[in-house]
C-alpha cells in the first residue's frame, strides 16, 4: 500500500477518539487497514473512514504510528507492507519495522 503520509495523519486524527490508551484487548489498540477501508473500536464505539489506498488487510499498532509519523514530512509517500506478523513501513529517508 501506498499513501500520501498527510492523508494518513488525517485519518488517524479521526480514530484517535476510539483507540484507547490503555486497552485491556490489545488489538483494539491498533488501526485495521483493508478492503479500502481504516477502521479503530473501544468495543463500545467503531469509527470506519474510506481509504481506497488500503486494499490488503493488516493491522497498525495505532500509538507506535502516531509517533513515528510526527517525524515523516506530510508531502512523502508511505510505502506500507505486511509479511505475517511484521509491519514495514518506508518513505523517502527513512523505513521502519513492527512486529
Amino acid at each position: 500500500m501506498e499513501i500520501k503520509v498527510s492523508k494518513l495523519k488525517e485519518v488517524m486524527d479521526l480514530m484517535k477518539p476510539v483507540v484507547p490508551k490503555k486497552p485491556t484487548v490489545k488489538s483494539v489498540a491498533c488501526l485495521s487497514l483493508g478492503n479500502g477501508k481504516a477502521v479503530a473500536t473501544d468495543l463500545e464505539t467503531m469509527v470506519i473512514a474510506n481509504l481506497p489506498e488500503a486494499k490488503e488487510p493488516m493491522l497498525l499498532p495505532y500509538s507506535a504510528i502516531a509517533e513515528m509519523l510526527k517525524y515523516v514530512p506530510g508531502d512523502d509517500t508511505l510505502k506500507i507492507e505486511q509479511n505475517g506478523k511484521i509491519v514495514y513501513l518506508s518513505w523517502n529517508g527513512g523505513n521502519i519495522l513492527y512486529s
